[in-house]
């Protein structure tokens, strides 16, 4: 018998996966040294390609030098890039008192403020005036802005600050990403709007396309279904409601909710199907087709307000279908590797995005996955199309896992359920949504619109509904509270020693796939009892109220006040996943308790071993002769100094929220040692 051969893994058909690889670790590299070394990088970087060049007849070494050289290309370019390294960026020129001139490149309404990014255009000085650019999130109060106008702010810039709380989202680094790096609260007093950008501008006129094709929604739409309508057809994501998201983050399904590949490789879907229908298969027809499906799809990305997610979908379908158009058997990863070379030569910065990552391993999931699982099974008939998108589905949850699980600490259980239908809810929700815009562009009202609009909003109900029903399954969400790098990187080496194997069976392969999950099992098993999280209490920075969190090391326990349900899953309920505990009651400050860990004899605490004295501005108390032995003073509820005699010295002292900005500053003038959690964030404290 003739010796049996595995089939051979065509490296070839994806060259540029590894320079872009690399290309991508430069930019991470440049990141993690905070963009300072440039000339350093560019300088190795010509020094590389110089040895490369000297090494062209020796094709290996030759090409991991040139790998390096692409590395550190991708650091000095990334470092180049970087705003706060440009002279020309307005924070280096800006003083207190300047004006700027600015151009309104987005609007979120909130509650008080609308919460607008700005283009700085301008920097205006007394008489002088300097051409400066850069990008500012500003809160502007009064008449509502529209993108593409042009404004004159008269408020004082600072930065952004970090986050104030343990593992509370950090919105100055979501910022910093986008190239915000500023921030202004302007209010009605403070701008003047002076007219328009100058030159026609893409997003006011998508905005205004955006904002007839939501009017066109409204007299049939309501609600939690208007919302989520909004979001999954127009990016419009503003109406969504902290349970509805909540619901869909649960059960898999947010990504539904902000257009990105899902949305416009449905769209590209839908058009090429019907394209097909009207042209015939001729290859001038067929280029014409791509052609008009690439057009509509970044016209629909422009509609939707050119989000970078919607950027960088459009970008992939566009090289997809142009590589497909141009060399049908082009490898799809090469396909990929070309959007991403495109998308970071445009903004380094997209590299560490989230939904940058979350795509390309999604759509690289079901590269390597989706064929062979469909294979797996076979139904008879329509059964097939099911288990197709099952296979799809579980594909990309494959390639996002272990993304998700670090960036978001929770896995749902039920994914191939939900994902799989939440796929065709979208595919018909999208294709409803867009009929309805068609029908209310070409001018037709009546029936026609009431038709797609009821049938639109009942879709929208069952697919809510089965959202929630999915919910409440038992078990639909599976927390976990620590999921570090190194268990990113040997689940995605595990990954790909699966696709391996799916590729090219062998027995060194299975070994690996045992002894990467034997390794990463006895890490996440052995992992939280041989370093467990030290007992420890927590001083929150809350807006307006106090919370203490105290953990023994196996269960927690909050004193303080009650908050509101945003509060609390945007500033506490991070730290206290973190460390695993969950806390049914808040205990009041005056509510005398005797716990192991807590007790409470107001206005004296003991937490784990230390002993806290709070000093309440509500309560009506007299200075003691002597103060007690404490190893912390609280200071709540707008105490100011003067009422207290002089503290004993070297005792730490916390102001926290509930107290105003201008008492924490009395606080500081009189003790410069003062903890202050709006300026310096939440106080831990660790049982060491």
């Amino acid at each position: 018998m003739p010796p049996q051969t595995r089939p051979q893994i065509p490296w070839a058909v994806a060259p540029l996966l590894g320079p872009v690889g690399a290309l991508a670790g430069g930019m991470l590299l440049a990141h993690t040294l905070d963009y300072a070394y440039a000339t350093y990088f560019g300088a190795v970087a010509a020094g590389l390609l110089l040895l490369a060049i000297a090494l062209h007849r020796r094709p290996r070494p030759a090409t991991g030098v040139l790998l390096l050289a692409t590395l550190c290309f991708g650091g000095w370019y990334a470092g180049v890039r970087h705003p706060l390294n440009d002279p020309a960026h307005f924070s280096s020129a800006y003083r207190a008192g300047d004006q700027l001139l600015v151009d309104v490149e987005r609007v979120r309404q909130g509650e008080r403020r609308q919460n607008t990014e700005v283009d700085v255009v301008q920097l205006v000085r007394d008489s002088l005036t300097l051409d400066v650019h850069g990008k500012l999130v500003a809160y502007i109060a009064g008449d509502p802005l529209r993108t593409g106008e042009r404004l004159l702010l008269a408020s004082d810039v600072d930065t952004v600050p970090g986050p104030l709380n343990p593992e509370a989202f950090d919105y100055a680094g979501y910022l910093a990403d986008k190239n915000i790096f500023r921030r202004s609260f302007v209010d009605s007093s403070e701008w003047l709007r002076v007219g328009s950008a100058t030159g026609f501008s893409l997003r006011a006129y998508g905005e205004r396309a955006r904002d007839a094709w939501f009017a066109s929604l409204q007299p049939y739409l309501a609600g939690d279904e208007l919302a989520v309508a909004a979001a999954l057809i127009m990016g419009k994501k503003d109406l969504l409601g902290t349970e509805v998201k909540s619901a869909y983050a649960d059960t898999g399904a947010i990504h539904v909710l902000a257009v990105s590949g899902l949305h416009v490789g449905i769209l590209a879907l839908i058009v090429m199907q019907l394209l097909r229908l009207l042209v015939p298969p001729r290859p001038l027809w067929l280029a014409v087709r791509t052609g008009l499906t690439i057009v509509l799809v970044w016209y629909f990305a422009l509609i939707t307000g050119l989000s970078p997610s919607v950027q960088r979908a459009a970008m992939m379908v566009s090289v997809v279908l142009l590589g497909k158009q141009l060399n049908r058997s082009n490898s799809v990863f090469n396909l990929l590797a070309i959007a991403a070379l495109v998308m970071l030569i445009a903004e380094p910065k997209q590299v560490l995005q989230v939904g940058f990552q979350l795509s390309f391993a999604a759509v690289a999931g079901i590269a390597l996955f989706a064929r062979r699982l469909e294979r797996m099974v076979y139904l008879p008939g329509k059964l097939q199309l099911i288990w197709s998108a099952i296979a799809v589905s579980t594909a990309a949850q494959l390639g996002t896992l272990p993304l998700s699980l670090y960036y978001f600490g929770q896995f749902p259980v039920y994914f191939m359920l939900s994902g799989t239908l939440v796929i065709v809810f979208a595919y018909l929700v999208l294709g409803l949504g867009l009929l309805h815009g068609f029908l209310a562009l070409l001018g037709v009202s009546g029936g026609g619109l009431w038709l797609t609009g009821t049938v639109l909003d009942a879709v929208v109900s069952l697919q809510n509904t089965f959202i929630f029903y999915c919910r409440k399954l038992p078990g639909a969400t599976l927390q976990l509270t620590d999921f570090s790098w190194l268990s990113v990187v040997g689940l995605y080496a595990l990954i790909g020693c699966l696709a391996y194997l799916a590729f090219r069976p062998s027995h060194r392969g299975r070994w690996a796939v045992m002894g990467l999950t034997a390794a990463l099992s006895g890490y996440w098993l052995l992992g939280p009892l041989l370093s467990p999280p030290p007992p420890q209490f927590t001083v929150y920075h809350l807006n307006r109220a106090s919370l203490i969190d105290v953990y023994d090391g196996q269960r927690g326990i909050a004193i303080g006040d009650s908050l509101e349900e945003d509060d609390l899953a945007f500033n506490v309920l991070p730290g206290r996943r973190a460390l695993g505990i969950d806390v049914d009651d808040v205990m009041a400050f005056d509510r005398d308790t005797t716990l192991p860990a807590v007790t409470v004899r107001t206005p004296l605490l003991r937490l784990l071993d230390q002993r806290v004295l709070v000093l309440d501005g509500r309560e009506s108390w007299t200075p003691p002769a002597q103060w007690p032995d404490v190893q912390l003073i609280l200071v709540r509820n707008g105490l100011r100094p003067d009422r207290v005699t002089e503290l004993p010295e070297g005792i730490p002292i916390v102001v926290d929220g509930s107290n105003a900005p201008y008492v924490g500053e009395l606080w500081r003038e009189r003790y410069p040692g003062v903890h202050l959690t709006a300026v310096a964030g939440a106080y831990t404290w660790v049982l060491r």
